[in-house]
């Protein structure tokens, strides 16, 4: 490498969320909005509020997607090939990893992307394409794309109310948006197989069984998936399948079951029963029980308390 290249390289920002979550700073002036932090290696996302600004050049550790949700144009650069973003807000780029990258804007800017660890897309696709043939085909902020800006929008709501405490939920977002990203903007598409009868009666009785043991603790898709042999991704789909709903959805609702149940003993305070049901806080636990009930913990207590006191 010549001593220009080689000076060149140096100046160049790499952008790794797994080791480092506010990265990002390296090329942005203000720092994130919201962010989730450290909290999961492979997985990572922020809503941004930026100046003008030009990031100069860099590359991500992660597959990057990014939706622009106010301002200006950008102008881009992916690995030499310039483009300005006249498209409207909400549509998404996406930047495969190692990509070399460059943008700017002239005006305020607000805009939220999530990154995902490429070893993730091995994992979750490995039962539909040879992990050596999994590369993501770069696009600019040009897609009109509901589900991607579903995503990133759950994301981000999830965040302001504080529902990204369940590992599970994370795991079945980033399970539908890996399977979306391979099936749409993958070098080589995949074929995915369809399934009409669900999971066979035993592994469902199995994987009931299995949840019902460890509500208390911060179930993972890859460990229920691990359970009856399966990969995340054909695990998920068989299940809701078979129950008419999600993994998460299920296991929420029998933590919410298991807190009524509790609560009903009347031995333990609500900020006890929250974490023995597998809920991350008595907020959690407000949060769901209301949805799921139509009242809150508190109101049930109160009814059981009342009725013994009768």
């Amino acid at each position: 490498m010549s001593d220009e290249k080689a000076i060149q390289s140096e100046t160049i920002a790499l952008l790794d969320y797994g080791t480092k979550p506010e990265a990002s700073n390296l090329v942005l002036p203000v720092s994130a909005k919201l962010s989730t932090g450290a909290q999961w290696h492979d997985f990572h996302f922020e809503t941004q509020q930026q100046p003008a600004h030009d990031t100069g050049e860099h590359r991500h550790q992660m597959h990057i997607l990014t939706m622009v949700t106010s301002g200006t144009p950008i102008n881009q650069t992916i690995d030499g090939q310039p483009k300005r973003n006249l498209a409207g807000h909400n549509n998404a780029f996406i930047l495969p990893a190692g990509a070399l990258h460059r943008c700017d804007w002239r005006r305020d800017i607000e805009f939220m992307f999530v990154g995902l660890d490429p070893h993730v897309f091995v994992q979750i696709g490995q039962e539909l394409v040879n992990p050596d043939r999994i590369e993501l085909i770069p696009h600019f902020a040009t897609i009109e794309d509901p589900l991607l800006q579903g995503i990133l929008l759950t994301l981000k709501q999830e965040m302001l109310t504080g529902g990204l405490n369940t590992q599970l939920f994370v795991d079945q977002l980033k399970t539908t948006l890996v399977m979306h990203l391979l099936r749409s903007y993958g070098v080589h598409k995949v074929q995915i197989a369809t399934y009409s009868d669900g999971l066979p009666r035993h592994k469902l009785n199995q994987i009931i069984d299995y949840i019902a043991a460890h509500l208390d603790q911060n179930l993972e898709l890859e460990d229920l998936a691990q359970q009856i042999g399966m990969s995340q991704f054909y695990f998920s789909r068989l299940f809701k399948q078979s129950l008419g709903i999600t993994p998460h959805q299920y296991v929420i609702q029998q933590r919410v079951e298991q807190a009524k149940q509790l609560i009903q003993q009347g031995q333990l305070g609500l900020a006890e029963i929250a974490l023995e049901c597998g809920f991350a806080n008595q907020g959690h636990l407000n949060r769901h029980f209301k949805r799921l009930t139509g009242v809150t913990p508190k109101e049930i207590a109160r009814t059981y308390k009342t009725g013994k006191n009768v």
